[in-house]
């Protein structure tokens, strides 16, 4: 059998004397043990943005260690908006547009969950702990590959098929948030302070966003492993109609 390719958008930093694309291994590692085949996409030109999405059967959009552009979603910056990487935003965008046009399978992973709203109209909590409270710490003291908090997964939500539980402890390393929710998608998840943690499509699609990081913490905990496991399968079902 054919492993289905599925792209993950790198990270970059371009401070440095040598500017450099990289991803942290958990999220090759978390694919390859699903079943599929990993292919880190760096932001480029548009027309190899095309070309990449030709190739994957699924997209997979990362997290990392910066903000998306507030004005994305029509608000001004707040002063603990962290730092923006318009570039990388602005490719993302591209491919998720492409991607959801030939209806590929897309899982969004922190701040792709983020995005993925934004995407779909949707806006964000600039700073968690200054606009929304601060009853659950959502950037965790402890190493995280340990899961940390709990949160509750909406009965009528695929994500509870996929999961196969209503509640589970996941893992938190961000300050940001989804605050409105975008059009065409819905709430499956949210944590006991009632932040978002997870969404998804109104229809057929999958397209899936968890606030958390299922990639390392997959061996842990079920709901993890079964997300990436059905993404897999989802790709897999993809790659087999451009046959």
């Amino acid at each position: 059998m054919v492993l289905p390719l599925i792209g993950i958008t790198s990270d970059y930093n371009d401070s440095s004397e040598q500017p450099r694309f990289f991803i942290k291994r958990d999220y090759v590692s978390a694919i390859e043990e699903a079943g599929g085949i990993p292919l880190l996409l760096c932001p480029t030109n548009e027309s190899t943005i095309s070309h990449f999405i030709s190739l994957i059967d699924g997209l997979l959009i990362s997290g990392g260690g910066f903000d998306i552009d507030p004005k994305l979603y029509g608000e001004e910056p707040h002063p603990k908006l962290g730092k923006i990487q318009p570039d990388r935003t602005d490719f993302e965008i591209k491919l998720l547009k492409l991607a959801i046009e030939k209806r590929m399978p897309v899982l969004g992973i922190c701040g792709g969950h983020q995005l993925i709203n934004v995407y779909f109209g949707g806006t964000l909590y600039q700073d968690i702990p200054s606009q929304y409270g601060e009853k659950i710490n959502h950037k965790q003291s402890t190493p995280s590959d340990n899961p940390y908090h709990s949160i509750n997964i909406h009965s009528s939500s695929r994500l509870s098929k996929i999961a196969e539980t209503g509640s589970t402890v996941v893992n938190s390393t961000h300050h940001q948030s989804i605050k409105k929710i975008g059009k065409g998608l819905k709430i499956s998840a949210v944590a006991e302070d009632g932040i978002i943690e997870a969404i998804e499509s109104n229809g057929d699609d999958f397209i899936v966003g968890v606030q958390w990081h299922p990639e390392r913490i997959y061996n842990k905990e079920s709901c993890s492993k079964n997300i990436l496991t059905e993404f897999i399968k989802e790709a897999n079902r993809f790659s087999q109609t451009k046959k």
